[in-house]
């Protein structure tokens, strides 16, 4: 039977055991599997996505990016590991010189920091929105009610932001690591779809929701900076790092400067797991006060490899 070859890295960390587990399959002219057949790899794997990396010899590499349940256009962890593995990890000098990955959601800019830190970093596509309506604290506290005492006021809302269409979260700053510490999954283990969601502008009701919680300013003795601290939600999943999640948190906060410049953004996620991940975000506004770019940043480490069975 027909294998494919995989690695498994955990991505936003340098340590293993750490960070974001992601599954790389790779794929070539004569390894070239239907989306059911994608799909089905996915669910064997289990983890938040798989990703699929299709060979080639020139500097672009097209990867499609799968959750157990879709494929979806984008996300940031199956980014960050596509760009490490190719400019790092990967044995083929050819991958070395990769500077663009195509996803479904465009053609991503990548390369090596130029710091020397071991991180690379991704400029992704984006197509920001701020949603009309906000979601109200009645639906925050029906969801996670562990979170009454820290989210007392009942006429409180929170933004709802997508970095691109498909890709939204609700963004919930909490008070203190203490609230933080009180997030639980949602009650009933309740997803938000797209589809669904009513607080979605029309034409934007797609893909899921997360919701997407932070504490601003926190002292990391790890790193010795300050840095947003968060977590994210769906359904009763917690995501160890969720590289869109902080990109459109990262967006929303640049957007709510009101003036053009450069910022950047250092978040911690996944300390509450025991899976410490390190995301870094650098977003550009224009003189119009406009997102121009986002940038990605983060480092990933190889901890497996082997063969799957091609699904018939």
């Amino acid at each position: 039977m027909p294998h494919l070859q995989f690695v498994t890295l955990d991505v936003f960390t340098s340590s293993p055991f750490t960070g974001n587990p992601l599954v790389i399959i790779f794929l070539s002219d004569d390894s070239n599997p239907s989306q059911e057949q994608k799909q089905n790899i996915a669910r064997e794997f289990n983890l938040s996505e798989t990703l699929f990396i299709h060979d080639s010899k020139d500097k672009k590499r097209r990867i499609d990016i799968f959750t157990t349940e879709c494929e979806i256009p984008f996300a940031g962890h199956p980014t960050i590991g596509a760009a490490t593995w190719c400019l790092q990890h990967s044995t083929k000098q050819v991958d070395h010189e990769v500077d663009t990955l195509i996803t479904k959601s465009g053609e991503i800019p990548i390369s090596l920091s130029s710091k020397g830190d071991g991180k690379v970093s991704a400029r992704v596509a984006h197509n920001v929105r701020i949603h009309g309506s906000a979601f109200p604290n009645s639906e925050l506290l029906r969801l996670h009610p562990s979170l009454g005492p820290y989210v007392k006021d009942a006429k409180s809302t929170f933004p709802i932001f997508s970095i691109v269409n498909g890709m939204s979260q609700v963004h919930v700053e909490l008070p203190s690591l203490s609230a933080m510490e009180a997030v639980t999954t949602a009650a009933g283990g309740e997803i938000l779809y797209g589809d669904k969601c009513m607080y979605l502008d029309e034409g934007w009701r797609n893909g899921l929701v997360i919701l997407y919680f932070y504490v601003r300013d926190v002292a990391d003795p790890q790193s010795g900076k300050k840095v947003i601290r968060t977590r994210a939600i769906l359904g009763n999943l917690e995501d160890p790092a969720t590289g869109s999640a902080a990109s459109g948190l990262a967006s929303y906060l640049s957007l709510m400067e009101g003036r053009a410049g450069e910022y950047q953004y250092d978040i911690v996620q996944g300390v509450e797991m025991g899976r410490r991940s390190e995301i870094g975000i650098g977003v550009t506004v224009n003189g119009e006060t406009k997102i121009e770019t986002v940038e990605l940043k983060g480092s990933a480490v190889k901890v497996s490899e082997g063969s799957i069975v091609l699904p018939e």
